[in-house]
């Protein structure tokens, strides 16, 4: 038969179980994903990056501009995501597809190793060094939002429900922006903002915040990818309307 301390252990172990499912449900309702929030994140961000006055415009453009990437760092606890290999490379091949002037040379990015700082003037010095007369700087922010539906007081105090019933939603948010800098100048040339939200809904054991906020990542990389291609294409336009 089971002792008193054998009870008392197997009762503190199925708390310690439920407590760790309850943790993995998320919140009993939705806390909703605001906009706005991430966007100020990114505002926020961009006000000390730039640490430098705006130039008045850019300087002549050149004949084939070469242009350098950028993926600011974004591991913190307001951002929900940073920048993959794969991010970096899906960046690059699209850059490579450019049309003339952004694809008139090959873009590359600026590494870390190269750089004593991550704001604007440091990065146009290391871009100059290297060649590059336009920087595109990519940034974003994510938020998830994880909640239980009634599935999961029905069923999650099974345990196994935790596996089997579809108790527990996702909800990922994300927000990226991007912005055309001129090396020479520090003129910024046009921006462009994108956004991406998925959902999905199942076992608390198996829905992932983390893969919800790389799809909406990707979706929303993919939006501006579409708009910045758009804007360096009626920068192309200009350039053979008004040949220097």
């Amino acid at each position: 038969m089971p002792t008193d301390v054998n009870c008392a252990q197997m009762i503190r172990c199925s708390f310690c179980l439920w407590s760790i499912l309850l943790g993995l449900g998320g919140c009993s309702s939705s806390q909703g994903l605001s906009r706005d929030a991430l966007q100020n994140v990114i505002t926020q961000e961009e006000s000390r990056f730039i640490d430098t006055p705006n130039a008045p415009g850019p300087s002549a453009r050149p004949d084939a501009p070469r242009l350098a990437l950028y993926l600011k760092p974004t591991g913190f606890v307001d951002r929900e995501f940073e920048w993959t290999g794969g991010d970096r490379d899906a960046a690059l091949a699209w850059a490579q597809q450019l049309p003339s002037p952004a694809g008139g040379k090959n873009p590359g990015f600026l590494t870390f190793s190269s750089l004593k700082s991550h704001n604007l003037t440091e990065l146009r010095a290391t871009a100059t060094r290297y060649g590059f007369d336009w920087l595109l700087v990519f940034d974003g922010a994510a938020a998830v939002d994880r909640y239980n539906n009634y599935k999961a007081g029905l069923f999650y105090w099974t345990i196994v429900g935790a596996y089997l019933a579809d108790g527990t939603h996702s909800d990922a948010l994300c927000v990226v922006k991007g912005t055309l800098w001129d090396v020479k100048t520090g003129a910024a040339l046009f921006d462009e903002k994108a956004e991406a939200q998925t959902k999905t809904v199942g076992p608390a054991a198996l829905v992932d915040d983390k893969r919800e906020i790389e799809g909406a990542k990707t979706t929303a990389m993919n939006i501006i990818f579409q708009r910045l291609a758009d804007r360096f294409a009626t920068l192309r336009e200009q350039a053979v309307k008004s040949p220097r």
